[in-house]
């Protein structure tokens, strides 16, 4: 009989390609620059995003997973793998 955590795992890594697909999908329409979206993909540097367009992203974001991020959360999102932690953390998925 495998572990329960062994069960889990593919539903876990299932749930965070769902997460990273739309969270690509969201960084599509904000960013500037055009240019493939991997986890280490940096926000700003790599996509042009600004602060203000972050700040959209975030709310965007919010919306469409209906959180909230603190404010120290929002502010140590750097890498698209950042953001979709901070989702998987406030969603505990």
């Amino acid at each position: 009989m495998m572990p329960a955590r062994d069960r889990l795992e593919p539903e876990m890594q299932a749930n965070n390609q769902a997460i990273f697909d739309k969270v690509c999908a969201i960084l599509k329409t904000h960013a500037e620059a055009d240019t493939e979206i991997t986890p280490d993909t940096q926000i700003a540097a790599d996509l042009a995003i600004d602060s203000v367009e972050m700040f959209d992203l975030v709310m965007e974001i919010e919306e469409v997973y209906d959180i909230s991020f603190p404010i120290e959360e929002a502010s140590a999102i750097d890498t698209v793998q950042s953001l979709i932690e901070a989702i998987e953390r406030i969603t505990d998925v």
